[in-house]
This record gives structure tokens, sequence and C-alpha cells, in this order.
């Protein structure tokens, strides 16, 4: 058989060598395809009765196969898929080595093997190799070798796909697209078909050639895509993800994608062993006999293949997918949305369901519970807070209970049942207002809590008012919580009242004798002391930090703090103080004094023991008090005025205050705790005051001065050139420094520590920053009508609540440590004419005595 179909095939012309015969034993390349295989076992079947074809006439098959549209078809397309050899030609017998009897039948694989795709511009090949096919002209008849590559073709071919090439608009379809995968079974089946159809077909024609070139493009990836989305980027094979190298080496030597040059180097390649087998790998590239197509058109390295039957495409990591995907700017804005609304979606889910695990809920709109150590109680909201008002936090002082220090509720017994209603505001302590009238109730140890939310998780810091324009009363006075302050700044107000006048500091022999620790007096100090252990155990149920509690003190409860920080007694229940124009003159005399200077009451009462004392009427008592315990000038200091002579209600008692507060500060310079002290510029004005001239001229202010003390030491001249005292204002002035500003100061110069503020900002007729000016401001009280009053008001709550929630004033400066604050708060070393005054032994001597 062999030998026929050599004689029908007519010897071609470019064949000069004589064939011989190679010998039987079989090359190693015809072993590595036994196991290389890629068609089993019905493929030999199937092909079992087609002939074999020697080397010889594959080569004069090959040579006689040019197609004269081989050129046209090299100048309209980039690329041209072409057949290679996938392993080495099959050594077999000439004439004489077919009939010694091969048991060894070659399968059509082996015969005509499977098509390698390579791009058209490495090589020039006439096609496939057909037996019995009459040889025409071309470039394999005339044994030309390959023609040069031309350059910009092969650029043209490796140019990449533009980067700036804007994917489609159409959002819905890209979307669309973006969730479907196309299976793989699909693009393995037509792998397959067009693999049978070349290997059933006998030639090669130009339209399969132009076919198989159109699917390598598609399978290889080498023509850019129109448009690349995000699925289209990870469903990219590992084959598109590897740059593709080109080189004239490659091209010229036949090896890897360039193929063979000519009909003489595939005979050569075909024939001689040495160099099919032992050929050696240029710039990395193995020789052609080791190549391997894969179903999926790939071209990989037969070393690669792990089983004949793997045909599987090797997967791709989702590392390597998000490395090759480029993404485009509507690509990024529709990944940035969705992301954004997921995440808008998971904090409103969050803060819904964190603020319904902490927070109890709001009751018909309106009713709002809170724990304390005595049972519930049920606040009202109000102005987007919640109130709690009448809340009581210690004993009753009543009865057997008046003149004893305040007890805070810790039996069950004393507690309440079910729900406490604090919805109104309790009972003042009884008190006598200004104008001689007696009001509120014995029974009054209650406070109010202002609270924004009630929460477990991010307390809030806690302010406690201590407010009274004297000890005598009114309390609280304007130092009321404010609802709206308490939303809009995150704090929580807690007033409590405490007692006043002869109920808060009464002091006797019969009172001391009859408790133990043998003492009386300062009664208002351990009220203030309940309530501070009550906010330590309560708060954090009303969403209050009771780490961080601030004492604000207003006048006459600024002189009760000022007394309180240096107390023993009260360290640990608070954090930091605020004190505002307080009083200068705190207790100095001793126990056993003050009791001697309170007997004229017991004898105006006509009691003899404590048990007449604790059951008499409590109007009666507060007319037995003399009316110098409750009226202290306020203008310049007269010529009658004697210092020693006015009524000191705090007391050094030996059991919550064992020293004088300066004493104690200047051991405790160090400012702990923490404290601020201020007043305002003119705190000493009065209506009386005020009207008692129509028109205050330097003549009426000079006379004025010299009827004073002023007048009686001869600096009544000096004064009014220091303060250019031409009207009401500047000898209010004059009156503020002598009676609260500079006595003030003295005690803050005992602490280096502590800073020290002015408020000079006026308002109304005369341009006044009355006593009130910074309370008013810290609580939102404060009506502005100009710029510069509105500058004074955010200024001063800047300090404040800074200071509140920090524990510092930021302005402060040790070195410059009064605080002027009129439009913004301004550094200065000293008060002016302090001490003119301090010199002439006016301060402190005529302090302000609350």
């Amino acid at each position: 058989m062999g030998e026929q179909e050599e004689k029908e095939i007519p010897q071609s012309e470019s064949t000069t060598q004589p064939q011989e015969v190679p010998e039987v034993e079989p090359k190693e390349t015809d072993k590595m395809l036994e196991k290389k295989d890629e068609k089993p076992a019905e493929d030999t079947k199937s092909k079992s009765g087609s002939k074999p074809t020697t080397p010889t006439a594959t080569e004069k098959t090959e040579k006689s196969s040019p197609k004269p549209e081989r050129k046209q078809e090299e100048s309209t397309k980039k690329e041209e898929i072409i057949d290679i050899p996938e392993t080495n030609e099959t050594t077999a017998k000439s004439n004489g080595g077919a009939a010694d009897g091969d048991e060894r039948k070659m399968s059509g694989e082996e015969r005509e093997v499977k098509p390698k795709k390579i791009p058209i511009g490495g090589l020039k090949l006439p096609g496939f190799f057909v037996k019995n096919k009459p040889k025409g002209d071309g470039d394999g008849a005339d044994g030309e070798l390959l023609e040069k590559e031309n350059k910009e073709e092969a650029a043209v071919e490796e140019k990449p796909p533009k980067k700036d090439e804007k994917p489609s608009k159409n959002f819905g379809e890209r979307l669309r697209s973006f969730f479907v995968r196309k299976p793989a079974a699909e693009k393995q089946a037509k792998q397959q078909a067009s693999n049978a159809d070349a290997d059933n077909k006998s030639e090669a024609t130009a339209e399969a050639a132009a076919a198989d070139n159109n699917e390598a493009d598609q399978t290889a990836g080498d023509a850019p895509p129109k448009k690349r989305g995000l699925l289209n980027a990870i469903k990219l094979p590992i084959a598109n993800m590897v740059p593709k190298k080109k080189s004239d080496d490659d091209v010229e030597l036949g090896m890897g994608k360039a193929g063979l040059a000519s009909m003489e180097t595939l005979d050569d390649s075909l024939k001689d062993q040495d160099c099919v087998d032992k050929a050696t790998a240029k710039n990395g590239v193995d020789e052609v006999g080791k190549l391997k197509k894969t179903p999926s058109g790939e071209i990989k390295p037969a070393s690669e293949e792990k089983s004949p039957d793997d045909v599987e495409e090797q997967p791709i990591s989702f590392c390597q997918r998000l490395r090759s995907y480029r993404c485009s700017v509507d690509d990024a804005l529709i990944a940035l949305g969705i992301l954004l609304f997921v995440l808008l979606i998971a904090v409103i889910g969050y803060v819904l369901s964190h603020e319904n695990q902490t927070t109890p809920p709001i009751r018909q709109g309106r009713y709002m519970d809170a724990v304390t150590g005595c049972g519930m109680v049920e606040g009202l909201k109000e102005d987007g807070a919640f109130a709690f008002r009448g809340i009581p936090y210690a004993l009753p002082p009543v009865g057997e209970r008046r003149w004893r220090a305040a007890k805070v509720i810790d039996t069950i017994d004393d507690c309440w049942n079910g729900t406490l209603k604090a919805h109104n505001s309790s009972e003042l302590c009884t008190q006598v207002l200004g104008n001689g009238t007696v009001v509120g109730d014995e029974d009054c140890l209650y406070l109010d809590v202002i609270t924004r939310h009630v929460r477990y998780d991010n307390p809030l810091p806690v302010i406690v008012m201590i407010g009274a324009d004297s000890l005598t009363g009114p309390s609280p006075g304007i130092l009321r919580p404010s609802a709206r302050f308490s939303r809009s700044h995150d704090v929580i107000y807690v007033r409590p009242n405490f007692r006043l006048g002869v109920f808060g500091f009464l002091t006797l022999d019969m009172l001391t004798k009859d408790t133990y620790p043998h003492t009386s007096g300062n009664y208002a100090l351990t009220d203030i002391i309940a309530a501070l252990n009550w906010i330590q155990l309560n708060i954090r149920h009303f969403g209050g930090d009771p780490k961080s509690v601030t004492l604000l003190g207003y006048r006459a409860g600024g002189t009760l703090v000022s007394a309180l920080v240096t107390s023993k007694k009260a360290e640990g229940l608070y954090t930091r103080a605020w004190v505002s124009s307080a009083s200068a003159v705190l207790p100095g005399k001793p126990l056993a004094e003050s009791e001697k200077r309170n007997e004229e009451l017991l004898q105006a009462v006509d009691c003899s023991d404590v048990a007449c004392l604790r059951t008499m009427e409590a109007e009666k008592i507060w007319d037995a008090m003399p009316d110098t315990w409750l009226h202290f000038p306020a203008d310049v200091p007269s010529m009658e005025e004697n210092s020693t002579s006015h009524h000191e209600w705090l007391v050094l008692d030996g059991d919550i205050l064992k020293e004088h507060p300066a004493e104690s500060w200047k051991k405790e310079h160090v400012g702990n705790p923490k404290l601020v002290m201020g007043t305002t510029i003119h705190e000493s004005h009065t209506d009386k005051l005020r009207k008692r001239h129509a028109n205050w001229t330097v003549e009426e202010i000079r006379s004025f001065l010299e009827a004073s003390k002023i007048g009686a030491l001869n600096l009544t001249e000096e004064a009014i050139q220091r303060y250019n005292a031409t009207n009401y204002r500047a000898l209010v002035s004059m009156i503020t420094d002598i009676r609260t500003i500079c006595p003030l100061l003295i005690n803050a110069r005992l602490q280096p520590s502590v800073p020290f503020y002015v408020v000079s900002q006026g308002e109304g007729e005369d341009k006044l920053a009355t006593v009130d000016a910074d309370i008013q401001a810290i609580l939102g009280r404060y009506e502005p009508h100009t710029v510069e009053q509105r500058r004074f008001v955010s200024s001063m709550q800047q300090l404040f609540y800074y200071y509140v929630s920090h524990g510092t004033v930021p302005q402060y400066d040790a070195r410059r440590r009064v605080l002027n604050v009129g439009q913004d708060p301004l550094s200065q070393e000293d008060h002016a004419n302090c001490n003119f005054w301090i010199s002439n032994d006016i301060v402190p001597r005529y302090a302000r005595v609350d």
C-alpha cells in the first residue's frame, strides 16, 4: 500500500535530497504522544480504515498545496490561523518498512495532525498537507523562504485595546450582563466541532482558514473588545491576561507563535530528529513539538497538561480577575453609589436598633420613665428634653430632723410604692424674699433633673445648679434649668433645693450637744452633699455621667460652692466648680463664738430646750430673726459701717468646715478640685441706688463719695480720676470693685491655677453689665440686640460649656490670669484699680457679705 501511494505522487521539483529510511525504533516524541493523545480509542477506530501516510508523501503534499488566494487573505486580514503538527511527525519506515509488518497502525491524528493556530504575520505556509494533490504555483512550490515580516503590520497586531474607549452608556444592559455568565460547555462544544471539521476535511480551504482565524481571534482575545464590563474582565481566560511577546527570532526559527518559515524548514524539522527532539528553546519558548492546543483554542506547552482527559481551563483566581479589570468612570460611579446606599441602610438600621435597645419608650408621646434607688419615676417631655421634677433625695428635715444634717434615703421604708409622678416642681425651701415675705416649706429636699435623653450609652456631663440671691433667699433665683439648653448643649441639669436662713445655718449650743458628732450649723452644705451623693448613685439612669459633675454656684450659691470645695466631705462627689458673683467673706469664726452670737434668736423665741425649737412654727422663728441678719448695704462704705457687725451664716463647725477656706486654698493652690471664679463689672447695681438721682453728674458723685468712708480717707478726687466718674455707670464700677471684684480677686490670687473672669459687655440705656449677665448668657436667656452682644453670648457659652466638658478654659493664661469678657475674652495681667483699694485698707474690709 505504501509503495503504490508513493508511485502515484510525483516527485517535487524542489526535493533534491534522497529519502533516507529512518530506523524502526520510535522517537521519544512518539512515546510522548502516546501519553498525551487527546483523542481516545474512539478516534482511532473511526479512522482505522484510512491509509497511513509516509513522511515523504506528506512532504510532497505540503509542497503541492499552496493556494493562489493566500496573499490576498494575508493583505486583508491582520492574522490568519494555520495548522502546525501538534507533535513531531511519527517516524515510520518507507516502502520496505510498511511491508515488514509494522503492527502499529497510524491514527488519523498521526496522519493528518491537528492544526495549530499561529498568527499569519509570523510565517507563510501553504496550508494543510493533502495526498494526491497536484502542486500549483505559489511560494511553497518554489521553495522560497518565508518573506520578511512587516514590522508595522506586527505592531498593529500587538496593539492593545484602547484604554480610553468609553463603554456603552446603556446602564440597564450592563447591569443585566453583570450577573450573566455564559456556560463553558457551549464554548467547548463549538471548539470541538471546529476541530472535528478540521480532521474530516482533506484540505483546509481558505474559507476554513478564515473561519479558524476569526475563532482564534475570539478565543485568544487578540482583537480588542468593543466594551469591557466587570463580568467580562472576570471571565477572561488566563491567556488574555498573560502578555504576548513576539520577536523576530521566534518567527525565523519557527518556535512558539511564529511557526515554520517555509517548506524546506518543515521538511528538515520532520526528518532530522536531532533538530526536532533536541532543539533548545530561545527566549524562554519551547520547540514546536512540545506545544499542545487545548479544546478551547488556547496554545499551551505539553508539559503543563495534567492528563489527556483534562480539557478544562485552568481556574482563574479572584485576585487575578480583579487585576485584569479596567474600571471605567461609569463603573466606578455605579459601584460607589451601591456602596453608599448599602452603607446608609446599615447605619439607619444600626441607629434604630441601638436606640431601641438603650432608650426606654416614650409612652403616649410625652411620658418617660427612669430608675432611682427608691423606685421608678415618671417624667414629662418638655421642649425636646425630659423633665423629672420633685424627686426626693433625702429625708424630710421636719420634726425631729429639723436642724440635723441631711440623710440620704437608704431604706425601703422611706421610699414610695409604684411609680413616682415627677411632673411638677416641688415646694421651695422656706425663705424670706427681698420684701420680707416668707414663702416655702420645710419639707423641701427635692431636686429636678432635666436630661437630653434617658439612655445608658454615651453619658452626658452633669451640671448641678446651686443658686440663691442671698443665704436667706430667694432661691434658686434665676438659676433654673433650661430644657432647650439641655438638648442643644448635650448636658444634664440637676437643681436641688437646700435649706436657707435660720433653718439652714443656725448654730446653738443646745443644738450642738443634741447631735453627734457635736456640731451645729452648715445644714445647707449637708443638703448639697446629700444631693451629690444621690447624683452619684442615680444619675446614670438619667443618661448622665457621674464622673463629670460640675457645680455651678450663683451669688449666695457661689458662696456655698466656694466653701464646699475646701471640705473633705465633698471629695469625689464632683469634678469641677464654676462660681459666679460669690461673696468673698467666708466663715472665719469658731463654733463657740458663733453660738454666742446666735443666742439673740433663742431669747426672741423664748425656748429653753431643743424640743421647743423643733416643734415651733416656722413663721415664728422667722419673725424672731434680727433684721441685721437680713440686710447689708450695697453702695459705697459708709462712715458708720462696722465691718465686724454683719452676720456670718457659715461657720467653722469642725465637721464640714474645719478651717478658713483661704487657708485651704493656700495648701491646695494646685487647683484640686478645679475652680473658676468670676463676676460682672456692674454687679452692685440696684434700682434703689439708680433712682437716688435722676441724672448722676460729677458733682453729685463727688458729694456722694465725700459722705462715705472714701471721703473720710481723702480719696475722693483720686477715685473720680481713676474711674472718670462722670455718670452712674462709672459710680457702679467703683462700688463693684470695692464690694465684689477686688475681694474675689484676693481669694483667686491664693490659687494660681484658678482662672478669674470679669464680664464687661453692657446692655440697656446705661450699658451696664449687671449681676446676672454671665448666668443669663450661659443659660440662653440673654437677649442680644447688637452684634457685640451676640458675640458676648457666644463667648460666654463657649467658655462655660467647654469647661464643663473638658475641665479647662482655653483662653486662660496663668501669666495673664484675668479674662475680660466683652465681645471676646481677652487676657489681662490684673484688674485695674484693685491694688489702689487694697493698699488703702478698703478691700476686703468692706466686702459684700451674703
